[in-house]
């Protein structure tokens, strides 16, 4: 993978329907260029499915971050059973044994109970627990409420494990024309109804990923922190999470080409802004469903049952 592979990679993890063209204009390249690219990362398990989701604008959650020292013996088996949480979509291993657990909740109300099931099942207990400052669920007030129709759960669930499936397949698939399905799906698309994005994981390619726990000095912006972050280091930096219960820490996800890129990228990081680093080398990722998932396909039960 290079810098473009990672540029095309983030911009379909936030909207997997975006054009090869678009790409195309973007980079300079050919159409079939971007195209071969991203069909190579498919086949390297990089890009793992083109999803789509109901989004957390529609049905509100808080993302949680959880990550610590596991004592378990299994790794392997590890990864399924915490997976298997209704709530966890997304397992990391890393050096030193640490875990990062990536969950969904639907309130706070489910939160003393996913720490307690995350702590027995991942056999961590030095558990750090961290809330998203930017869930979803602190945005969802601004975006209009809308019903849907049993179309617009159809049209939904056709894309669900393709979403860049054509509108005319789309269209055949629920049985009516293209029109319809194009005003339906643009009508979802402007309320924030669905989220298009990509089961994302490069590690099946020789670069390094690692997570840097940034734990800042006393009464410093983070958020401009992490803009300064961003503005310097540009794509090498993957995410940055920021915890409304952790005002003085910042995490983010990095690539870089080999070990050494690593270590000058670590010791750049300290600055009169952040007071330690400290760093975990990814080894594998796995990304489960949820029980938004689980949502969709209640829905169609219900569309199917109500017609049968």
């Amino acid at each position: 993978m290079d810098g473009i592979d990672f540029a095309i990679s983030m911009a379909l993890m936030q909207n997997s329907r975006i054009p090869y063209r678009k790409f195309a204009e973007d980079f300079n390249m050919s159409v079939n260029s971007i195209h071969k690219r991203v069909k190579k990362m498919v086949e390297l398990g990089i890009i793992q499915k083109f999803t789509t989701q109901i989004s957390g604008f529609f049905i509100p959650f808080i993302n949680v971050l959880m990550f610590g020292p596991s004592n378990a013996e299994s790794r392997e088996e590890l990864l399924q059973e915490l997976g298997a949480n209704e709530n966890i979509y997304n397992v990391t291993q890393a050096s030193g044994n640490y875990l990062y657990i990536h969950s969904r909740l639907r309130n706070l109300n489910e939160l003393d109970s996913q720490i307690s099931f995350v702590k027995r099942v991942g056999k961590i207990d030095e558990l750090i627990v961290g809330l998203d400052k930017d869930s979803p669920i602190n945005y969802s007030n601004y975006f209009e409420k809308i019903t849907l129709s049993k179309l617009d759960y159809l049209i939904i669930n056709a894309l669900k494990d393709n979403s860049r499936k054509l509108i005319s397949e789309i269209a055949d698939e629920v049985g009516t024309s293209v029109k319809t399905v194009k005003r339906h799906l643009n009508r979802l698309v402007e309320k924030n109804v669905v989220q298009f994005s990509i089961d994302w994981y490069p590690d099946k390619t020789g670069i390094i990923l690692a997570m840097f726990q940034l734990k800042l000095k006393p009464n410093i912006d983070r958020t401009k922190v992490k803009e300064k972050l961003r503005n310097k280091y540009g794509q090498t930096i993957i995410f940055t999470w920021e915890f409304s219960n952790h005002p003085d820490l910042l995490l983010s996800c990095a690539w870089a080409n080999t070990l050494k890129d690593l270590q000058n990228f670590e010791v750049s990081l300290k600055s009169k802004d952040i007071e330690s680093v400290t760093v975990s080398l990814l080894f594998r990722g796995e990304m489960f469903p949820t029980w938004q998932n689980q949502y969709l396909e209640d829905k169609m039960k219900e569309l199917v049952n109500g017609s049968s």
